[in-house]
């Protein structure tokens, strides 16, 4: 098992992904970063997308870093820590780990010449300084305004720097009141902070992401908002397939 964590996203995989919500993650991040960057990236379809895989995957190298840290570390020090991933690796495994992945961060920023890219290591920058305030923060209540950042950077990641660059306000502004307010719930919820157990409805998703398209009649005649448009019109056509499916199947039980 030690030779699978090896390979970056793996361990994302198996300690979050394998017995969680992989559908969520699919439906809402990857194909609909998938689904921006086909349409409002700056070169073909192809090279858009291949650039966005990239780019997750140098983003992926990172944010395991910080997974490993608090999975390793941090949750040892919290009273409801959750000890995933293996608590009894040696420092052997651990370095070895962190050597593979931030040899494939470079590598991917040698592939995409993000290398002398300010912007890159600004991004990046970003993210480590977040997750570590994020894993030795011990003030609960504050680590869901860092969880809130992780989650913008994480959607982020895949597609800002490969989608037009007039349209990133506008699905930057989509994902937070999105993805990001959504997140937040369950984050929120898990750590005893909140009591919704309502929202897992498909009824709830459905209004939830139905909301935003409100932005759409409010930046209707902003030509750098076609990315707000784009996520939320996806979202909300996910969230409505989503809730149509549901009742289907329930009628169909009965």
């Amino acid at each position: 098992m030690n030779w699978f964590y090896l390979l970056p996203f793996n361990y994302f995989y198996l300690t979050r992904l394998r017995n969680g919500s992989i559908l969520f993650h699919l439906l809402f991040e990857w194909l609909a970063a998938f689904w921006l960057v086909a349409l409002l990236g700056a070169g073909t379809i192809g090279e858009n997308l291949l650039s966005s895989i990239i780019s997750y995957l140098a983003f992926i190298s990172i944010y395991e870093l910080g997974y490993i840290a608090n999975d390793l570390h941090s949750a040892k020090r919290e009273v409801d820590g959750r000890r995933r991933g293996p608590q009894d690796a040696s420092i052997f495994w651990i370095l070895l780990w962190v050597i593979c992945r931030i040899t494939v961060f470079f590598v991917c920023t040698i592939l995409l010449e993000k290398l002398l890219d300010s912007d890159w290591w600004l991004f990046f920058v970003s993210l480590i300084f977040v997750f570590l305030m994020h894993n030795f923060l011990n003030d609960r209540e504050a680590k869901t305004t860092t969880f809130a950042w992780l989650a913008w950077l994480r959607f982020m990641a895949p597609l800002i720097f490969v989608v037009r660059s007039d349209q990133v306000i506008g699905i930057g502004l989509a994902a937070a009141i999105g993805y990001v307010a959504y997140r937040q719930l369950g984050y929120m919820d898990s750590k005893n902070l909140l009591l919704m157990p309502g929202r897992k409805r498909t009824g709830f998703r459905l209004f939830f992401f139905l909301m935003p398209l409100v932005g759409v009649a409010v930046l209707w005649s902003y030509t750098n908002a076609q990315g707000y448009f784009l996520l939320t019109s996806y979202w909300a056509a996910v969230a409505a397939a989503g809730s149509a499916i549901s009742i289907f199947l329930t009628r169909k039980t009965q």
